[in-house]
């Protein structure tokens, strides 16, 4: 699926512009009048000519994509936030002046104006239906700035106007970009779907198909710019209420939902796609307009693993709150300064036991989080650290942490870490005196 249909519920620019006609009449009438009263009628001076090109051009090519309803091809790289329209006023020569006083238009070399090269940028994978705009777009503009840089009058007033342009910062500009979306997704979101694959990945969940249908596979098998914009298309995000979103919902069931409970409010699958999704609705409703109120990025990344752990004698007074387990790795100086795996779920007090799968942790831009993606713990002695929301916090605050109040106790063990449900590493539930 083309990134020209992803996030498709996005929207920029204005839904309806000014008729700006008469705004230019003047200007069109004041340039149809002779450069000399004096002189016979017929052609006209080579200046005048060239500036009433320029201005046949921005009235009939610049204008309308000023006044159009839809968003212009930058809509295909941003959410939000940054427009075509932002660069065009009124006038043509409110227009040129502002452009040339933002830097985007060079009078000696028009064709390298700074303005062309912002339209010509495509995504990796542009769509057909926007890739036509913004030919028209460009070519509509490369004419116009040709002309109107060999206009006198135009050049002569080109210091007299404030730079054209979002207002946005370009901080909040860049993080609404789709390519920044796109990544924000695959952190979040995307490294996490394997809790979901049994039933929703096309290539394990035969069986929910031939019951539910197709539309159970919002999973898109190595394509999580595709999976994104199903889950958009799916209306299984909300941007009016993301903590209702039925990504969230039902892997929580607060709804119903046939695949059992996958996540709980306030652990740490609930945090990442809350993380994404709370940012996505922000962007594309506008939210941000100061760089001070962008989401600071987690200081640790995950991913999901098939490598699963066992707790078994965990005592039943801890039935169905959340159990939290932290691993750490023995080194040559000790314990392993942060955890390197992590993972949390309810206890199943009736069997006195706890099991879910293990994400791989890591701070960022550190050497083990490059080891990340090959999803493999390696072999030798951990630290098991256990913690337990025994006051239901998370449940009232899911951005709350588990910390020092909530530890119950550790435990060493060494494994191999094999991956598979029945191939799960098997510990004992510390005896706390």
């Amino acid at each position: 699926m083309s990134a020209g249909l992803l996030l498709a519920a996005a929207s920029c620019g204005p839904t309806d512009a000014p008729n700006l006609a008469a705004s230019t009449e003047g200007e069109r009438l004041k340039h149809e009048q002779p450069a000399n009263a004096d002189e016979p009628s017929g052609e006209q001076p080579p200046a005048l000519a060239e500036e009433e090109s320029s201005l046949r051009i921005f009235e009939k090519r610049i204008l309308p994509i000023f006044q159009a309803a839809k968003p212009s091809s930058c809509a295909e790289c941003h959410l939000s936030g940054v427009d075509l329209k932002d660069y065009i006023r009124p006038t043509q020569r409110e227009t040129f002046a502002s452009l040339v006083a933002a830097g985007l238009i060079d009078t000696k070399k028009p064709d390298d104006s700074k303005l062309l090269t912002f339209i010509d940028r495509r995504p990796e994978k542009p769509s057909l239906v926007t890739e036509k705009v913004r030919r028209q777009e460009s070519d509509a503009f490369r004419a116009w700035i040709r002309a109107a840089v060999r206009d006198p009058e135009l050049l002569a007033e080109r210091e007299k106007a404030a730079p054209a342009g979002p207002e946005l910062p370009a901080e909040v500009i860049r993080h609404a970009r789709r390519d920044r979306v796109l990544a924000s997704f695959i952190e979040n979101v995307w490294s996490e779907v394997g809790r979901c694959a049994a039933c929703h990945s096309p290539d394990r969940n035969q069986k929910q198909v031939e019951k539910h249908g197709e539309q159970v596979s919002w999973i898109k098998l190595r394509d999580p710019e595709g999976t994104l914009s199903y889950m958009l298309e799916a209306g299984l995000i909300d941007t009016e209420e993301p903590d209702q979103s039925l990504l969230l919902l039902k892997p929580t069931m607060q709804i119903e939902h046939g695949g059992g409970q996958k996540m709980v409010i306030g652990d740490h699958a609930y945090k990442q796609f809350r993380r994404f999704i709370d940012d996505y609705a922000a962007v594309v409703r506008g939210k941000y307009v100061k760089a001070d109120q962008l989401p600071e990025s987690s200081d640790e990344i995950s991913l999901v693993t098939e490598i699963w752990l066992k707790i078994e004698g965990v005592p039943s007074q801890y039935d169905k709150m959340l159990l939290q387990a932290d691993l750490y790795r023995r080194t040559d100086s000790g314990w392993s300064e942060y955890r390197v795996a992590t993972s949390d779920r309810p206890v199943f007090g009736a069997k006195n036991l706890w099991q879910h799968s293990l994400s791989l942790t890591a701070p960022r831009e550190s050497k083990w989080a490059d080891e990340l993606p090959a999803g493999r713990l390696p072999s030798g002695r951990y630290l098991v650290k256990l913690y337990i929301d025994r006051t239901g916090k998370l449940q009232r605050d899911f951005t709350a942490e588990l910390g020092d109040e909530d530890f119950v106790g550790q435990v060493e063990v060494e494994s191999r870490w094999p991956a598979g449900y029945g191939r799960m590493t098997v510990v004992k539930f510390p005896i706390v005196d």
